[in-house]
């Protein structure tokens, strides 16, 4: 056994080891005396037919990922390193060595979009995985086309969806008085009348969220997949879900309204407000003592509510699909364990029905920005961008809960014993 001199200073020489050579698998020189040589580097081992010509596994890894990752080597020495039949080969310029490539006739058409991908190949599930799994990754490299006739059912199944949102909007904006117009179109999102007329601040946030909560009911149940559930999960669900779902819609509400930046509008024309002097003067006027003391208690949270949620949706403008799609991920959340008399309101089915309809929801997501035309590379930046709304929309809600508690205990807002039961329902857990 050598042992290093602990007086000396020098760095002892470690091999170096190429990453492509790693990729071939550890060289076999017994064999290198027999068999076609690499037209690249002169190698004998482990050379096949690769991209059109006869080159070692090494060369043929190096050549796929120069190609796939756009990178162009540059040479140092003037384009003139030259490629010996030794071990080090491949290690000397990676500029000359791409451009031996295509010298000996290796060509970028010859690589598979869907084979000659880079990165670790997925990994197959367990058998005891658990239901809350992500969905299977979908290779970048795949064609738009194929992808397409993956996604073909899941985008009827989200248009579906969409149109149970827009016919609940549509019979909610009409009970609230908005008129019906000539062509009884769907509302897709509200129209109010583009000023201050007829606005007047909010005193009882009850009867405010009444018709909402009383459609959600209808909302829910003809999403895909929750009737299915459990009957206890359903109720834990939608007493969740409701303070998100009328954060989103009164969030709407007040993006289609003029700006302000110190108001909140709800869809039934009455506004919360954050500060009490730069107001327009329609909402000014009803400013009385007692409202402002109202105001004042719930100021912070008006303010969170502007900030997290309105003006995101003001700058993001989503269209009817992408608003449906936010609500269904934010309904059918599969993280919603709760140990309730020692058993879990989620069962397994529940959790794979839901796990289920969320993977659909973002496959369908995908397959309508695909149909509007939307930039590939524009794509997974929109789709940040809109599931980040449920940040803001998740933050607002915790809070509007809170807020609700204190109205009632404090006897600021009355609310009916259906949409009690619902915001403060049993099998809540935020």
């Amino acid at each position: 056994m050598t042992y290093l001199d602990p007086m000396d200073t020098s760095s002892p020489e470690f091999p170096m080891h190429d990453t492509e050579d790693e990729e071939a698998g550890p060289s076999m020189k017994s064999n290198e005396e027999e068999g076609p040589s690499c037209l690249v580097c002169g190698r004998i081992a482990n050379t096949g037919h690769h991209y059109g010509v006869t080159a070692c596994l090494g060369c043929k890894t190096f050549f796929r990922r120069v190609v796939l990752q756009k990178n162009s080597p540059k040479c140092k020495y003037k384009n003139q390193c030259k490629l010996e039949k030794t071990e080090n080969a491949k290690r000397l310029c990676r500029s000359c060595r791409y451009q031996k490539c295509l010298n000996v006739g290796m060509t970028e058409d010859a690589l598979h979009p869907c084979r000659d991908v880079i990165g670790r190949r997925a990994r197959q599930p367990s058998s005891d995985s658990s239901p809350i799994s992500s969905p299977p990754s979908i290779s970048p490299q795949l064609s738009i086309c194929k992808m397409m006739s993956l996604c073909e059912g899941d985008y009827e199944l989200l248009q579906t969806i969409t149109d149970t949102d827009t016919d609940i909007r549509t019979r909610t904006a009409h009970i609230l008085g908005e008129p019906l117009n000539e062509e009884g179109h769907q509302i897709h999102f509200y129209s109010p009348p583009p000023d201050y007329s007829n606005v007047s601040v909010n005193h009882g946030i009850g009867p405010s969220l009444k018709v909402d909560i009383i459609l959600l009911k209808e909302w829910v149940s003809r999403i895909p997949g929750y009737p299915e559930l459990s009957e206890r999960f359903q109720e834990h669900l939608m007493s969740r879900f409701c303070l998100r779902y009328t954060v989103i819609e009164h969030g709407l509400f007040t993006a289609q309204m003029p700006y302000h930046k110190n108001v909140w509008f709800l869809s039934d024309r009455t506004c919360l407000v954050s500060e009490f002097e730069d107001l327009p003067k329609e909402i000014k006027c009803h400013l009385t003592p007692k409202v402002i003391k109202e105001q004042k208690l719930l100021a912070p949270f008006t303010e969170m509510l502007i900030h997290d949620v309105a003006d995101p949706l003001r700058k993001l403008k989503p269209d009817s699909v992408e608003i449906a799609s936010v609500k269904t991920l934010m309904l059918l959340k599969p993280t919603c364990l709760k140990v309730v008399e020692g058993d879990y309101l989620a069962t397994q089915n529940d959790l794979k029905i839901i796990n289920e309809v969320r993977n659909r929801v973002l496959s369908g997501l995908f397959s309508h920005y695909v149909k509007k035309g939307l930039d590939p590379e524009a794509l997974p930046i929109r789709i940040s961008e809109i599931l980040e709304l449920t940040g803001g929309v998740e933050t607002c809600a915790n809070r509007a809960l809170e807020e609700m508690h204190l109205l009632r205990v404090f006897n600021l807002s009355a609310f009916d014993q259906y949409s009690e039961g619902v915001i403060f329902g049993l099998w809540r857990d935020y």
